[in-house]
């Protein structure tokens, strides 16, 4: 077998070779770190994710009784488009606000067409957000399937290793082990931030038996800056380096299966599903990723991938018939506003709410946001379309505060009367 060095330099080139963009070793017991993720779910800041009490999680021996090193890899899933603060806004009375401001929260106002070649009506169509990681195909396919590649190269390096493979869906503290690898530092938004690529990048580990030297952790460079605790509409970061989870917005729309709580509703703005907001104010992320193209992987920070995975799905989508689209002699036909196809960067709130649950599950079968389901999709739908100030919202609405499931009859109640007030 190589020497434990030419061993480790070996696959570290193996998972470059395979796509990824990061790779470090860490060692088994990652500093403070899980010291740290056992104290923050002890103090309820988990909310309903009861699975991150899970004890595995915090000793990596009892997911691997042989375990001695970690490899920890960074897959950039960045794409050449506009951050949700980018995006142009229409007025409104909802302003971003500083968190020193009296008497309010931060948030950003409603998003309209990113595109100024759109005109007219079609322009001013008020958009959705979704979250950057859920533009394009499962995160959890691609990372796992370059995982796998990478796991068959190692057994072949070192024929006798045992190694588990982890990417976001076992019970390992994936950001614990990719600080201790020196991929980046555990941001003051709770992200782990490289300094050349920014924090725009998925995680995956192998546990694995074999004795590796760990790398360098990262040095913290967030400095005085708060820019992230400053922005969170929804007063998530409760500290630095400490997000309360349950006020997430990410957490409310994906996460949490049940009501979300009334006094979030309003903050939650036009995110439908997840929020990017605490890492689209990071200076470390501060290139325009609109610019990203023409710039040099030296000048990069956030960098754009090759893969087209993880690039805006392209939906098609199929008018609804009358018969399925509430109109009102009030309020205006707008399934022209409907396209055949649309992008999920920055979409329409109109082409999102065509989506029947057939559709939905068929759109979204090997997408991220396929995890809210069609339950909470309408939910956060009904909170977008209350927090829009869009009376043409109202039939779609009024339908919804018929539907069987109360939880959408609520979500569509609260925004019937936030546009009718």
């Amino acid at each position: 077998m190589m020497r434990v060095m030419e061993l480790k330099l070996a696959l570290k080139q193996r998972a470059l070779d395979i796509g990824f963009d990061l790779v470090g070793i860490a060692p088994l017991v990652p500093g403070k770190d899980l010291v740290f993720a056992r104290q923050w779910v002890e103090r309820g800041y988990s909310g309903e994710m009861h699975y991150l009490a899970n004890p595995r999680r915090f000793d990596p021996r009892l997911v691997l009784a042989s375990a001695k090193s970690v490899v920890c890899v960074g897959l950039v899933y960045n794409a050449p488009l506009p951050y949700s603060t980018e995006v142009r806004s229409q007025k409104s009375e909802v302003r971003r606000k500083t968190a020193a401001e009296p008497g309010g929260v931060p948030h950003f106002e409603f998003p309209v067409s990113p595109r100024p070649k759109e005109g007219g009506q079609d322009a001013r169509a008020p958009r959705a957000r979704i979250s950057r990681y859920a533009w394009g195909r499962d995160y959890h396919e691609i990372v796992r399937a370059k995982l796998e590649k990478l796991r068959a190269a190692v057994e072949k390096l070192a024929p006798d290793v045992e190694i588990r493979a982890f990417v976001d869906t076992g019970p390992i503290v994936e950001r614990a082990f990719a600080r201790s690898s020196g991929l980046g530092w555990m941001g003051k938004n709770t992200c782990i931030i490289n300094e050349a690529k920014g924090s725009w990048f998925f995680l995956g580990v192998l546990l694995t038996s074999l004795e590796l030297e760990p790398d360098v952790p990262a040095a913290d460079r967030c400095g005085s800056c708060t820019a992230c605790l400053e922005a969170c509409p929804t007063g998530a970061l409760v500290e630095p380096y400490v997000m309360d989870a349950s006020r997430c917005i990410s957490y409310l729309t994906i996460e949490l299966k049940g009501s979300i709580p009334e006094q979030s509703r309003s903050a939650i703005g036009a995110n439908v599903f997840g929020c990017d907001i605490c890492q689209d104010v990071c200076p470390w992320n501060m290139k325009s990723s609109s610019q990203l193209p023409v710039l040099s992987r030296q000048q990069r920070k956030g960098a754009a991938p090759v893969m087209p995975e993880f690039q805006p799905l392209q939906v098609e989508v199929r008018a609804p018939a009358p018969d399925t689209w509430p109109l009102t002699p009030e309020s205006p036909d707008t399934r022209h506003l409907i396209p055949s196809t649309f992008s999920l960067f920055s979409p329409r709130l109109e082409a999102l709410a065509s989506l029947t649950e057939e559709g939905f599950r068929r759109v979204f079968a090997r997408s991220p946001i396929r995890r809210a389901k069609y339950r909470g999709w309408l939910r956060n739908l009904c909170v977008a379309m209350g927090n829009s100030g869009e009376p043409r919202r109202i039939p779609w609405l009024e339908e919804k505060a018929r539907d069987a499931d109360p939880i959408i009859r609520e979500h569509a109640a609260w925004a019937l009367q936030r546009l009718q007030t």
